[in-house]
């Protein structure tokens, strides 16, 4: 939604009030560049873009018109087929509402080019590690590691019929904390748009080669949390923290 009413350095949207920077003419594309292709900007499409620009902070009058000049001659962005023009859709069916790390989706990448020794990424909604192997090992002591001793024991998870998710050492761990086990089935499949969203964001960072998308993961991971989504009406970022994350942006201006 856009601004309302500017006066000075206060943008109003409708009952909040947030104070933003006007960028001068010799900062607004570098603005929108490192918004867009430094580390943690993921080629996004042009809304993304200029969002990420408000949440650091800055503010001119034609913003998204100047993020989508440039987002349409990115070539990275040209040459993974991006549809810039594309509106962000709402979802198409229910949406089940739980409490923030109620209820994970789990699935398995891959195999990519080994890099780093690296062939699959184990990905869990927004939190996601490369691994060697897909074994039910890598699972087991992905989920103690970084979910339950992170987040907390979840109500359930939601993975489908590999045997690296159906197998006994799941079953045990699973059991032990009173985890809910759903099994998405061909009937109702789990919706893979996040799947897609961040290999297609790897893909764009990545070098031709594809061999360095083990190092570049972490920015993947970075510019999909702090992108905006039209349904949540803000980041994932911002849901889980309550405030928008810092960027290069902010940083290398002092905006914060």
């Amino acid at each position: 939604m856009m601004p309302n009413t500017t006066f000075g350095m206060i943008l109003t949207y409708g009952d909040s009030v947030t104070t933003k920077s006007f960028a001068g003419a010799s900062l607004t594309p570098r603005s929108i560049r490192s918004c867009h292709v430094a580390p943690g900007g993921g080629h996004y499409g042009s809304t993304r873009t200029a969002r990420k620009v408000l949440d650091c902070g800055f503010y001119w009058p034609t913003i998204f018109r100047d993020a989508y000049q440039f987002v349409s001659t990115c070539e990275k962005c040209q040459k993974a087929g991006m549809a810039i023009s594309r509106r962000h859709e709402m979802p198409q069916q229910p949406i089940l509402f739980c409490e923030v790390f109620d209820v994970w989706d789990i699935d398995f990448m891959g195999p990519f080019l080994v890099s780093n020794g690296y062939s699959y990424i184990l990905l869990a909604v927004d939190y996601a590690i490369a691994t060697k192997t897909n074994d039910a090992k890598v699972v087991v002591d992905f989920l103690k590691s970084n979910i339950f001793c992170r987040f907390g024991v979840p109500k359930a998870l939601i993975s489908d019929q590999g045997n690296h998710f159906c197998n006994r050492a799941m079953s045990s761990l699973l059991h032990k904390y009173g985890v809910i086990h759903r099994i998405a089935t061909t009937h109702y499949p789990r919706p893979m748009a996040k799947l897609r969203e961040i290999k297609k964001t790897l893909q764009k960072m990545t070098n031709p080669s594809k061999k360095d998308w083990s190092r570049l993961l972490e920015d993947a991971l970075w510019a999909h949390r702090t992108a905006y989504r039209t349904p949540l009406g803000m980041s994932p970022y911002g849901i889980v923290f309550g405030k928008a994350c810092h960027l290069l942006l902010e940083i290398e201006h002092r905006a914060y």
